[in-house]
């Protein structure tokens, strides 16, 4: 509780008025009635006096008053201070009040009792004033403002000099009933946190302040607090605060109130705020923002001017915060912002994508037998990411692997690519995406060394490859491989290239590669036979069928070669590897050539009487005499038999060719001239030489491989004897001279020695060797049959390899799949090949309008007509030949062909479905004749491993692929090749074969070995 302030008290100051010396000289009656009109009609608040009202009306009772002394005071007119004034005998002013204290609104009755006096001035202290004349009068009067007023009567007297005289009278007024409160300020603006007091007054009706009353103040709490001394705290809520502070006062069982307005105004800038702050949208959708620059305490700064910036990606944004989202969904954390000065806020924005327009998987790829988790893409229109898409999976080829409903996906065990293998699609709209798989290898498990074992002749030569595999046999790339030799038979280099020694014999574990991949080091070992030197001959001993045999070169370790083909005369590749010889077949005798152990025959001539095949040193040619052209002539052809060209075109007999060391001549037995003579034929300028010109039969010559010197048979003494010359017929030496024939003499291979048929020690003949002079006879042969026509074999060279060669045993193989008719996809890609002299398959190996095919088909033309699928046709030109593997690229002038890839044929394992594919005949459609693998070969004498199939291939399936059930080219069907053990069977040359020789091929390369 607090007291009022104090009361206003009006004291005025009197200069002195004679109060009326008795009271008893006047009583109610005395007083003139006027002066209560004029008295209360004297408005409160007149600075001067009015003048009198002439006839002042008598007050209505009488008043008791106390008597006041009358003194002598200046005229009121006088604007100087009071003096005395000239005392005048018997003039008093005197005055009484009735009541002299009471409550506002108080009315006072005063009573004039002055006596000599005729004019009477009244000062009623609140600013109220009157004149009368006339004494003896009630005045009355109303106070309403509490205090101590001093009221002044003057008395005056008329004359010269005038006289007054003044009376005084106190009146007590206390404030009137509690009316209403006053709290000050009305109204008042802070800042957060300002301090401020606020005043209250407790007023009657006439704001007369009343002290000592009870006063209750009180605040809302969110506004500020507030103690009953009025000292007010602001809160930290800014606003504008009605009635925010309530005054209460209580007089009695009178309650009043007051209230008081309060603005709270923010602080300064502490940030910015943006609403809401995370927004949910979809594409092209609009938002209004809110921003607020704000205080400390979160109150807003309401005059603060915002910018607006949006990330460009989310959209555009107006500068009153509407945004509109652009077409790239995704969340961005900074996607609005609301700045001023230095602070900013930021909305996360969040864009929704369209619904699933497009899918897409990326291609996989993953370790064999490993298990990985699939994504898919799932986009919009715009191409945003549709994150938890509902998307299922499906294989269609199970050689990939399994995959289940929810992506997780175990890849199979076979490494390599799978197009379309697996299916992702999103039910909800039918969006469908087809994923290419490729299967790695995975870590290193072993090591496969190719070839796993070789047959090479003394001092040659054989590249050695390493292929590290995995677990489950797929060859792992880019490993480096340590080479060491583990029998000490040769030197083997860092390279993996192996030379053989001079110690023949069968090395089981010959070579050893190291390789290293990371922590794990695996190693593989392989076989090396070192031949002896052999000497192939023709022998009877098989109950007198000819055949051909070969024995070490000391005689030892006989090995029939042939059986019942009765030749008369053969020769040895260069390499050592195959023998080409003449054989009776149907009443005529044609050339065939086979590897050195008989396997793997092949016709070369199909016409007249042929015989004394010899392989040219080059072994690019085959010389032999024949009757093709009615008459025994000289004749050349390719090895594989084509393009045969006639040498010799005499009615004589001309026979026995002998190829010179650098394969330019020719070296033959002809009767042109009465009996048989030497002759050469020089096949660059044609032009025929006669060396020998003798009495008796010279024939049978063998050039030396190293002297140039020719070793013949002739019978100028009666018997076959040996002789030797030089290569221009001078010279001549006889190196034998027996009772008997000496026949058909042969060079070794380094021109040492001389090996032949002789019955010098027995009654048939045997095979020999001698020294180039004819001495150191040595008799290799021992039995009771004709041994004659020997050849000394030249030392075997070993064979191509590529990292396909390697024979990975159980290795994980493909599955068959049925998919996709073969017609509608490979069979795209097989052509029909016409030449004049038939027909035959290919198919396309690179859509810039590479063919592969068969090189018996074009082995005599110079241009070939190729027809496409479509029936379109194009003019073929032939790229290049592979003579012993019957293989051959064509070019035709096309673009964007369809086009197979070759595959791996140990991932097909015997038993695995294939089809082959051809053209039967012209304008014919496609046929494709399904099958399976029965076996696979392996031609070392041609390094052609063979992928045999059940029956026998027709001829226009020859050139065309042969197909796996995933459509990928494993060979290449041949009908070429025959081998009596084996007939009935179909037979393609596999795709790792090709492999080894195609780029050969593309650069335009006739192979001949």
């Amino acid at each position: 509780m607090i007291k009022l302030g104090p009361l206003v008290t009006v004291t005025l100051v009197a200069l002195g008025l004679a109060l009326l010396a008795a009271c008893g000289g006047s009583d109610d009656s005395q007083i003139n009635s006027d002066l209560v009109s004029q008295v209360s009609s004297v408005s409160p608040g007149n600075t001067s006096f009015p003048e009198p009202s002439p006839t002042p009306k008598a007050a209505a009772d009488g008043l008791k008053s106390a008597l006041v002394p009358a003194t002598t005071i200046p005229t009121l007119a006088d604007p100087t201070p009071a003096v005395e004034a000239t005392p005048v005998p018997g003039l008093q002013a005197q005055v009484a009040a009735t009541p002299s204290k009471g409550q506002a609104p108080f009315e006072v009755r005063f009573t004039n009792l002055s006596v000599n006096a005729d004019g009477f001035r009244w000062d009623f202290g609140d600013g109220a004033t009157a004149a009368t004349d006339s004494a003896n009068q009630y005045a009355y009067h109303e106070y309403t403002k509490a205090g101590v007023y001093e009221v002044i009567l003057v008395a005056t007297t008329s004359g010269d000099p005038q006289a007054t005289s003044m009376a005084t009278v106190v009146v007590d007024v206390q404030p009137g009933p509690l009316h209403h409160v006053d709290v000050q300020p009305l109204a008042i603006t802070l800042g957060v946190g300002e301090q401020h007091e606020f005043r209250v007054s407790a007023l009657d009706r006439f704001e007369n302040p009343i002290e000592g009353l009870t006063i209750t103040l009180r605040s809302d709490s969110m506004v500020g607090k507030i103690d009953n001394q009025g000292r007010f705290r602001a809160g930290t809520q800014a606003g504008v605060y009605e009635s925010a502070v309530v005054v209460e006062v209580v007089q009695g069982s009178t309650t009043k109130t007051a209230t008081a307005d309060i603005t709270i105004q923010p602080g300064p800038l502490d940030k910015v705020i943006v609403s809401p702050n995370r927004v949910n949208l979809n594409i092209g959708q609009t938002h209004q923002f809110h921003a607020e620059a704000v205080d400390i305490h979160g109150n807003s700064l309401a005059n603060a001017r915002l910018t607006w910036q949006v990330d460009a990606e989310a959209g555009s944004i107006s500068q009153k915060g509407l945004l509109t989202t652009g077409t790239k969904a995704g969340t961005f954390d900074f996607g609005v912002t609301a700045a001023i000065l230095s602070e900013e806020a930021s909305v996360t924005i969040i864009v929704n994508p369209d619904p699933p327009a497009a899918l897409a998987v990326r291609s996989v790829v993953v370790e064999a037998g490993e298990t990985v988790a699939l994504q898919a893409l799932v986009v919009d229109q715009y191409d945003n990411q549709i994150y938890g898409a509902l998307v299922s999976w499906t294989v269609h080829d199970i050689n990939a692997g399994l995959i289940a409903p929810t992506g997780l996906f175990t890849a199979g065990q076979v490494a390599r690519s799978f197009e379309s293998a697996l299916r992702a699609q999103v039910d909800s709209v039918g969006l469908t995406s087809t994923v290419d798989v490729t299967i790695v290898p995975g870590p290193l498990d072993r090591v496969v060394i190719a070839p796993e074992h070789v047959k090479i002749g003394k001092e040659k030569a054989q590249q050695f490859l390493g292929v590290a595999v995995d677990q489950f046999g797929n060859a792992i790339p880019g490993v480096e491989f340590v080479w060491d030799q583990v029998a000490s038979i040769g030197e083997t280099g860092a390279d993996g290239w192996f030379v053989a020694g001079s110690q023949a014999g069968v090395y089981k574990q010959a070579v050893k590669g190291t390789a290293t991949q990371g922590d794990i080091v695996r190693w593989g070992v392989a076989g090396v036979t070192i031949e002896p030197d052999r000497i192939a001959f023709i022998s009877g001993q098989n109950e007198n069928q000819r055949d051909i045999y070969v024995m070490n070169r000391d005689g030892s370790n006989v090995q029939r070669v042939t059986t019942g083909a009765n030749p008369q005369a053969f020769s040895w590749s260069p390499d050592g590897k195959r023998i080409v010889s003449d054989l009776a077949f149907f009443g005529q005798r044609h050339i065939v050539a086979a590897n050195d152990d008989g396997t793997w025959e092949i016709l070369l001539t199909e016409a007249g009487v042929n015989t004394d095949p010899i392989w040219s040193p080059d072994g690019q040619k085959i010389a032999y005499s024949s009757t093709d052209g009615g008459y025994w002539d000289i004749y050349v052809m390719d090895v594989d038999g084509g393009n045969p060209t006639r040498i010799t075109n005499h009615p004589a007999r001309d026979v026995n060719p002998a190829w010179s060391p650098d394969s330019s001549k020719l070296a033959f037995a002809s009767d042109r001239d009465g009996n048989l003579e030497i002759y050469v034929a020089d096949l660059t300028t044609k032009r025929i030489t006669r060396l020998t010109n003798r009495p008796g039969s010279d024939s049978h010559p063998s050039w030396s491989p190293r002297s140039g010197e020719i070793v013949f048979q002739s019978d100028q003494d009666g018997d076959h004897e040996i002789y030797r010359m030089n290569a221009d017929g001078t010279e001549v030496v006889k190196l034998t001279s027996n009772r008997i024939d000496d026949l058909t003499p042969w060079w070794s291979p380094d021109g040492q020695r001389i090996t032949y048929a002789s019955g010098a020690e027995a009654k048939d003949l045997e095979i020999y060797t001698m020294s180039r002079d004819g001495d150191d006879v040595t008799r290799l042969t021992h039995n009771q049959h004709v041994d004659l026509y020997p050849r000394w074999a030249p030392r075997k060279d070993g064979v191509e390899v590529n990292l396909g060669s390697a024979l990975i045993l159980d290795a994980s193989s493909l599955m068959d799949v049925e998919g996709q008719p073969l017609e509608s996809t490979a069979g795209k890609a097989v052509v029909r090949i016409e030449t004049r002299d038939g027909s035959g398959s290919g198919f396309i190996i690179d859509p810039a309008g590479l063919i592969l095919s068969q090189n018996h088909l074009i082995k005599e033309v110079g241009a070939v007509t190729v027809y496409l699928n479509d029936g379109t046709s194009y003019v073929g030109s032939v790229v290049g030949r592979d003579l012993l593997r019957d293989l051959a690229v064509i070019r035709i002038e096309a673009g964007g062909l369809p086009w197979l890839k070759l595959g791996d044929v140990t991932l097909a394992p015997v038993g695995s479905k294939i089809w082959m594919a051809g053209y039967p005949a012209a304008g014919a459609e496609l046929l494709l004749t399904q099958g399976l693998i029965s076996a696979f070969q392996f031609d070392p004498g041609r390094n052609i491993r063979w992928v045999q199939t059940e029956g026998p291939v027709a001829t226009w399936n020859s050139g065309g692929p042969l197909l796996d059930s995933h459509g990928q080219v494993i060979g290449l069907v041949n009908s070429k090749s025959f081998d009596v053990s084996i007939r009935g069977a179909g037979f393609a040359i596999s795709a790792n074969t090709i492999g080894l020789y195609l780029e050969r091929l593309k650069a335009g390369e006739v192979i001949t070995k």
